[in-house]
Parts: structure tokens; sequence; C-alpha cells
């Protein structure tokens, strides 16, 4: 009995790492949006193309990802974590400046600045919490959702290259 307990708990951290591992590439693409909104500013890029290409990621990205966070991870860790309810704050701050249509430059400012900082929050924070607060039978993303694929679609203005 026992080694069938080890057995089901090796094959649970293998599925928390892999969850682990597919929000971080998520991040690391995200980031990667904070690299070019700062690459456009600094190549004097129109403004609005920058903005365009931001408020698409968001939509066809981002939003995909925060409902991933909210409704797969963030209620094993419990809505009144003190670090969900953050998160959840910085995902409505977000949308704030990506529905902004005004001040587009102050609005990128903020996108890249807020971006970041929650991806690093999350990284530092909720991933360990995860890890320390999850059971080791619990798992968090199965298999179809792990090998869904929603960063493939295409944008045709990549005025960062």
């Amino acid at each position: 009995m026992n080694s069938h307990i080890t057995i089901i708990n090796e094959e649970n951290k293998i599925n928390l790492e892999k969850t682990l591992s597919f929000l971080h590439c998520h991040h690391v693409q995200s980031l990667e949006l904070c690299s070019i909104i700062r690459m456009g500013i600094r190549r004097n890029i129109d403004l609005n193309r920058i903005k365009n290409y931001a408020d698409w990621y968001y939509t066809n990205k981002l939003i995909p990802h925060f409902q991933i966070e909210k409704e797969y991870i963030f209620p094993n860790l419990g809505m009144e974590n003190v670090f969900v309810h953050k998160v959840l704050i910085q995902h409505r701050r977000l949308a704030k400046h990506f529905i902004k249509k005004n001040e587009v430059e102050k609005s990128l400012s903020r996108i890249e600045d807020d971006l970041e900082t929650l991806i690093r929050f999350e990284e530092k924070n909720i991933f360990n919490a995860i890890r320390n607060i999850f059971p080791t039978y619990q798992i968090l993303l199965n298999n179809e959702l792990l090998s869904h694929e929603f960063y493939n679609q295409e944008w045709d203005d990549i005025f960062w290259q």
C-alpha cells in the first residue's frame, strides 16, 4: 500500500511541476510583451501601433491566462489568500490600463510596469504558495488544458523587429 501512495504522490508532484511550468511559459511570453512595449517606445514607434498590439495581446493571451488562474489555481489557494487577493487587484488594475484609450503613452508605461511586477510577484509568491500549501494528491490542471496552446495566434504588425 505504501508503494502505491508513493507512486501517486510522485505522479502528482510531476503534475504540479507541469502546471507551474505551463504558467511560467505564459509569464515568460508576457514579459516579452513588456520588452516589446519598452522597445517600441524607445524606437519612437507610433504609440497606437504599440497599444493595438498590447490590446490584442491582452484579449488573446492575458485574459485566457487570467481565467486559468482564477478557475484552477486561486480557488485551491483560497480566494481569501492574501497573495490571491493582491493578484486579483493587479488583474483589475491592468484591465483598466488596457481599456483606457486616451493617454496612450501613460497607459503603455503602466501596462509594462504593472505586468512585470505582477509576473514577478506570482512567480515568487503564488508559485511558492502552491508548492507549500497544496496537498500532494492535488492535481491542478489536466493534460488537455496543459496542452492547450493559446499563444499560436499571429499578429501581422511586427513593429519590434
